[in-house]
C-alpha cells in the first residue's frame, strides 16, 4: 500500500510544476484500494501553502479541488497513532529526516514501506522504499 507525499499534493497543485503530469497519475491512483495519503502530507501541503502567504480562500479551494477531483481521498488518508510520532521521532534521529518527512516516512513504513515522492532524503530510511 504506497502512500503519497506532499510533494504529489503540490505538483498536482501547480499545473506548471514539472512533476505536475506525474502527480496527477500518482494521485489518480488514490482510487485504488492500495494507495494512500499521508496524513501529515495533507498537514504539511496546508501549513506550507499558509506559510507562503496563500489565503483561507485559496487554501480552502485547493482542498475542495481535492475533494472534487478525487472523491473517494477522504477515505484514503492513512491514519495516525501515538505509535506513529514515536517512529517519526526516531527516524528524525536516526535518519536525519525533517519532521514531516519523519512522519510520512513512519506512515509508510506502517503499511508496507512504500513512498510516492520525488525526495531523495527517503532513500536514507531502512525498510522504506521510494517509488517515482
Amino acid at each position: 500500500m504506497p502512500i503519497l507525499d506532499t510533494v504529489v499534493l503540490f505538483g498536482c497543485a501547480d499545473s506548471k510544476d514539472r512533476h505536475h503530469e506525474r502527480a496527477v497519475k500518482h494521485l489518480q491512483t488514490i482510487s485504488e484500494s492500495t494507495t494512500y495519503l499521508a496524513t501529515l502530507a495533507l498537514l504539511e501541503f496546508d501549513v506550507a501553502l499558509k506559510s507562503r502567504g496563500i489565503g483561507f480562500e485559496n487554501r480552502m479551494m485547493k482542498h475542495a479541488a481535492l475533494i472534487r477531483d478525487y472523491p473517494n481521498i477522504e477515505d484514503k488518508v492513512a491514519g495516525l497513532t501515538p505509535s506513529t510520532f514515536y517512529l517519526a521521532a526516531k527516524l528524525e534521529d536516526e535518519a536525519g529526516l525533517e519532521y514531516f518527512d519523519a512522519g510520512i516516512a513512519a506512515e509508510a513504513l506502517q503499511l508496507d514501506g512504500k513512498i510516492i515522492s520525488t525526495d531523495k532524503a527517503f532513500d536514507n530510511v531502512e525498510g522504506l522504499k521510494r517509488i517515482w
